[in-house]
């Protein structure tokens, strides 16, 4: 009886281990890197986006001293998107020689936080540059000239 019981545990705990669904360090490690790579992409839209608006900046085509400030928040807010996606790639890690696999897992979920937050910030500025540009009628995506309609 004492054996079957013993059994039945050592098997509950051997299937408690295997349903468990913390993803692994490289599971997490290429969803990061997926992230990376699209962030780049989109990376050149708040480089052109802040071209863009450093052009109707210097267009005259601003409506108001309000307007202008705002515009260039806008282009400040843009650099520092970029700025931060640098930085990221710049002190982003991949060598864990004499690490254990819980520190390797460890690192990229951190890392999976700062990617994310540099993506949030993307996808907030690139819709507020493409609002403003639109109020202009400069098309994203577009070329770097001002369209008269």
């Amino acid at each position: 009886m004492k054996q079957r019981i013993i059994m039945a545990i050592g098997i509950i705990t051997c299937l408690f281990n295997a349903c468990k669904t913390e993803p692994d360090a490289q599971a997490v490690r290429k969803e990061v890197l997926n992230i990376h790579d699209k962030l780049m992409m989109d990376g050149e839209k708040v480089i052109k986006n802040r071209m863009k608006l450093d052009s109707v900046l210097k267009s005259n085509k601003i409506h108001s001293a309000t307007d202008s400030v705002k515009v260039a928040a806008l282009i400040n807010r843009l650099n520092k998107a970029d700025e931060n996606m640098m930085d990221w790639m710049h002190f982003f890690k991949d060598d864990f020689k004499g690490k254990t696999k819980q520190d390797e897992l460890d690192y990229y979920k951190s890392e999976m936080i700062k990617i994310r937050a540099v993506e949030d910030e993307y996808i907030n500025v690139t819709k507020a540059s493409d609002s403003v540009l639109k109020v202009y009628n400069v098309l994203p995506g577009e070329g770097m000239g001002i369209h008269k309609h």
